[in-house]
């Protein structure tokens, strides 16, 4: 009969032992570059979130700055309409708040 010899088992369970560090270590290998990988992914849509809002917010000034001008405008033009009449301050606050959270939080839009 073949018997295994002290030695040969001793050899075949360190072979055991280094192949299951192998896996153990590709495993964590790969484990690592899923993580990296996603890392990446999320730092890239936070940056595509970051260029979206800055461009949104470039866009709203822009457009805040010509209705200020053109609301300056009228008022240098003597405009008959009472700009501090709170009713109309109220009404223009709503529709300006509404319309700032309809685009902040809108996925596919892009300013106008």
């Amino acid at each position: 009969m073949d018997r295994p010899t002290p030695d040969s088992a001793v050899a075949d369970a360190m072979n055991r032992v280094l192949a299951a560090e192998r896996e153990a270590a590709d495993a964590i290998a790969s484990g690592q570059r899923a993580a990296e990988a996603t890392i990446e992914a999320a730092r890239a849509r936070r940056r595509q979130i970051l260029d979206t809002a800055r461009r949104r917010s470039s866009a709203l000034h822009v457009r805040a700055q010509m209705h200020l001008q053109q609301a300056l405008q009228d008022l240098e033009r003597g405009n008959p309409e009472d700009p501090a009449d709170p009713a109309r301050l109220r009404s223009l606050s709503r529709k300006a708040i509404e319309h700032i959270a309809r685009r902040l939080t809108s996925i596919d839009h892009e300013p106008d």
